[in-house]
């Protein structure tokens, strides 16, 4: 049975949080360092069964920006400080899976057999991971405003799905593979200003945010009117790598590893701090050359701080109810074990007076302890009062009664 496992890196510092079976082997560690302007640091863990060898693994926060502005482009040129490995050509969601799913697993080649609807934390709230998705935009209206920047997103998809494949390992070995992710991305239009090309942060919604008219859009992502440049990443990664014959059991564990997976609080937490006094850097550096008021400056700074305190709220309820989903399934499940040994056995658990748990065949009709501690079943007809008052018995009940 899986329990809620605390997975560390090598020095000991937790990570993040997810259900696993005792018999596999975890790890992660934290990889440190912009990758993207919104995304200071990200994690990784893993999870090895040396007995099947399944392997599974979990990744938070990945994130690009694809220009096709050339104003921008030309901009972002002149930049020493411009983070190069977060700006990529776009790609597909279903692609971005299968590329990722492809480079992780190893394989030569796989085959994509199925596709469905990821549990994952995001996936089963959806409207959530949506707004905390837009959040992280919202004050771009003000920082446009005070920069004279108008921006407006032309589409926006937030969605978890998985896909299944057929794949050979290197040694001949016939292999399931499983890849997952909590997929979210924009397209919006920004003038070319320094603050947006520096920041891909500072002016992004526009009117979406007002309305969320972007967030149902019809048109494939990628696929919609001309942009500027689009926002593309995945929240969460997931993947999982087993042998043919160990497929069902592995499956059962992934998916419980997926439903709980989530970065530490404290450390999401300091995810969006730094987010927060990245943008404030942005700003104040853009602040010198727009002569931006001291005012608005210091009015979008406590409307960044608020939001950073937002999101580590939101991730914090996600996360405890989570937990709480699944330590209730916990105690359903050792309720339904106890049940069936008990039915297999033929019989009923009782506990004593004293607090201890006793086994008494399902034929007694009513089971007794006297003043000895002695416990007796009766089938049939429970004895007079007079009977029990005289020799001292206490009825007992069944457990979870």
């Amino acid at each position: 049975m899986s329990s809620i496992k605390d997975f560390k890196d090598q020095n000991g510092y937790v990570l993040a949080h997810a259900a696993i079976p005792d018999g596999y082997q975890i790890g992660g560690s934290l990889v440190n360092g912009f990758q993207h302007e919104s995304v200071p640091f990200f994690v990784t863990v893993h999870a090895v069964n040396p007995e099947t060898k399944a392997i599974i693994y979990g990744l938070t926060d990945e994130k690009y920006t694809t220009y096709k502005n050339q104003m921008i482009k030309m901009t972002l040129k002149a930049m020493s400080d411009v983070k190069w490995n977060s700006i990529r050509d776009f790609i597909e969601p279903e692609v971005y899976l299968d590329t990722f799913a492809a480079a992780l697993s190893g394989m030569p080649s796989i085959k994509a057999v199925g596709k469905a609807d990821l549990p994952s934390i995001c996936g089963k709230n959806q409207q959530q991971a949506f707004n905390d998705f837009m959040a992280l935009y919202q004050d771009s209206f003000e920082r446009d405003a005070s920069l004279g920047t108008p921006t407006r997103a032309n589409n926006i998809l937030v969605k978890s799905f998985m896909r299944k494949y057929d794949g050979v390992a290197k040694s001949g070995a016939a292999c399931t593979v499983v890849a997952g992710m909590d997929y979210n991305g924009i397209e919006y239009y920004s003038e070319a200003s320094m603050l947006g090309a520096i920041n891909p942060l500072a002016g992004l919604l526009g009117a979406a945010v007002k309305n969320k008219q972007a967030a149902g859009s019809s048109k494939k992502f990628g696929q919609g009117s001309p942009c500027d440049a689009i926002d593309w990443g995945a929240k969460n990664k997931f993947l999982l790598v087993c042998p043919k014959e160990h497929e069902r059991a592995a499956l059962v564990d992934f998916m419980e590893f997926v439903q709980t997976f989530h970065m530490d609080p404290h450390l999401r937490n300091q995810f969006y701090q730094q987010i927060s006094q990245r943008i404030q850097m942005r700003m104040q550096e853009t602040a010198r050359f727009q002569s931006m008021a001291r005012a608005n400056m210091q009015s979008l700074q406590m409307n960044q701080q608020r939001l950073a305190q937002t999101l580590a709220q939101n991730s914090q309820a996600m996360s405890n109810m989570i937990m709480d989903s699944w330590n209730q399934k916990q105690a359903s499940d050792a309720r339904i074990s106890q049940a069936r040994s008990e039915a297999i056995r033929g019989v009923n658990s009782y506990q004593t007076t004293y607090g201890q748990n006793v086994d008494v065949s399902v034929t007694a009709d009513h089971v007794y302890q006297d003043r000895y501690g002695d416990v007796y079943g009766v089938s049939g007809t429970a004895p007079d009062q007079e009977f029990l008052n005289r020799n001292d018995w206490t009825e007992l009940h069944k457990n979870n009664e």
